[in-house]
This record gives structure tokens, sequence and C-alpha cells, in this order.
């Protein structure tokens, strides 16, 4: 799984956020489960950082495409998670932010938020170019 849908973990207003005790000596760490935007259940180990979501998402590590399988690492244990928080990070991820789900027939053509954001300027800029500007109306 990509960096940039593991990330989209924090939009899941039912993701639970837990410390993660275990590997806490250096820094605080936690874990977030939930659904990404493609549907599907991930387990997100992340060190918060400031008070925005985008330091957050920024600080996980990318998995190398070697390292990049679907098995949760038998160090943690999952029965031992307590004191979880549902949806600790969804106002600070939302805020700001309008999320689209695209169509099925388009998602091939934008891959991801870049793709879209992308399409979507140069849309706005060719708008733009066609609305007459107040000042050249003439009277």
């Amino acid at each position: 799984m990509g960096f940039e849908n593991a990330a989209t973990v924090f939009l899941d207003p039912l993701a639970m956020t837990f410390l993660d005790l275990d590997h806490w000596s250096e820094e605080r760490r936690e874990i977030t489960i939930g659904c990404t935007m493609k549907s599907r259940i991930v387990f997100v180990s992340h060190c918060p950082r400031g008070e925005t979501l985008e330091a957050n998402a920024n600080t996980m590590k990318k998995a190398s495409k070697a390292k990049n399988g679907d098995d949760l690492r038998q160090e943690y244990d999952l029965s031992q998670l307590r004191g979880g928080v549902r949806g600790k990070y969804y106002r600070r991820a939302t805020a700001g932010t309008n999320l689209v789900l695209i169509d099925p027939d388009l998602a091939g053509f934008f891959p991801d938020s870049e793709a879209v954001n992308r399409a979507l300027r140069v849309l706005a800029e060719a708008a733009q170019a066609a609305t007459p500007s107040k000042r050249r109306r003439v009277r």
C-alpha cells in the first residue's frame, strides 16, 4: 500500500488512535487503526508532531517496495491496546479540506490528489479566462 493512501486513515471519523507504549523509547508514538479512502483497513504507526495533521502524516515512514506487505509485525499485540481515541485526527484532517469521491469511470485519470488538483487548476484558469472581467464591459 502506498504512503499517500495509508495517510488517508486520518480522514476516517471512526479510526481508533492508541498510544504505542512498546515503541515510545525516544519519541511519542501512536498507532491509528482505521479505513483508508480506498476502503482498506490499515494499521499506521506514527509520531505526532506539532498541531497540524500534515506533519503527522509526513512523519510516517514510507515502506520500501520490498517490505510493502499486508502482514502486521509480530511485535504488535493488538490485544494489549488500551484507551484508544476514536477519530482523534478527523477534525484536523478535514479542516479546510473538501473531500470528494471520484466516480469509478474517472478514477483512472486521477490516481492521486496531485492529479486532481492539477486538473482543477487548469479548469479554474480556463474558467477565469473565459469570464469577462467587470472592467472590460462597455456600457
